[in-house]
């Protein structure tokens, strides 16, 4: 059979829902394990324990990088019902990934004169390839979902075109963020909702308490889909499967028109 011959569509009608591959970023106590406990048969790798009030399977809670890849390379191996895979969170993670870099390379720390100009940064992302690569093939040759879950952390942005203003922004480092937004079809925003209510001369913030799922890039903060899905939603997995699944239903409608 020829290249050409191997072509096909995106997605046949009728198929099956493709798996996803998501990043849920989000304020702290917003409910992104939550979220991932409501996804489908979900099995947690943890780099924080995170879960002590939740009812969800999980692994032994992972104390090095490399315990946290045989978890992930179990699940690749061995014959499991689960269809999700949750990494909770990938800043925990990136802490354990920090001490593996600098194990395997002698070195005391980012900072440390031995490591030259960049390395650290260039082996912590190799690192991060070697992960992203093992949940890849669990999204490709075992059908699963990955959901990695991200803490933010308000940080000066620097904007080519404007003056540098204050936006949410994930807590690993700029490399290791840019690896992870560029991988996941799907890098979402959790947040409250709040309003600012103006007295006088004074503005105040207030929340009642909702919760928003947000799918576009906005100034506060960064957002990604490879689907028209509305800009905001309910934050709750079962919501964004909803949307997801129309979502693709009127792609493959587009398409057959």
């Amino acid at each position: 059979m020829s290249l050409l011959q191997q072509i096909t569509s995106t997605r046949p009608a009728g198929g099956p829902i493709p798996p996803v591959r998501m990043n849920i970023q989000g304020t702290d106590g917003i409910g992104k394990s939550t979220f991932g406990a409501g996804s489908i048969d979900p099995i947690f790798i943890q780099a924080e324990d995170g879960l002590s009030f939740i009812n969800a399977p999980r692994f032994p809670q992972a104390d090095t990088w490399s315990e946290m890849l045989e978890q992930v390379k179990s699940l690749v191996t061995e014959e499991h019902q689960y269809k999700t895979v949750v990494l909770d969170t990938t800043d925990a993670a990136a802490k354990l990934g920090e001490a593996y870099v600098c194990e395997q390379n002698g070195w005391s720390s980012a900072a440390d004169p031995k490591a030259g100009y960049g390395a650290f940064y260039v082996a912590e992302e190799n690192a991060w390839v070697h992960l992203l690569s093992g949940l890849n093939v669990l999204h490709t040759q075992k059908g699963m979902n990955v959901i990695l879950l991200s803490h933010v952390a308000s940080k000066a942005y620097k904007d080519p075109e404007l003056e540098p203003y204050d936006r949410w922004e994930m807590r690993c480092n700029k490399k290791v963020n840019s690896l992870i937004k560029d991988w996941v079809d799907f890098n979402l925003f959790a947040n409250y909702e709040t309003q600012l209510i103006k007295d006088g001369q004074k503005a105040r913030g207030v929340s009642y308490g909702n919760r928003g799922l947000y799918t576009r890039f906005a100034a506060a903060y960064d957002a990604k889909s490879r689907l028209e899905l509305p800009n905001k939603l309910e934050f709750s997995w079962n919501n964004f499967m909803e949307a997801y699944t129309a979502a693709l239903a009127a792609t493959t409608n587009t398409e057959a028109a």
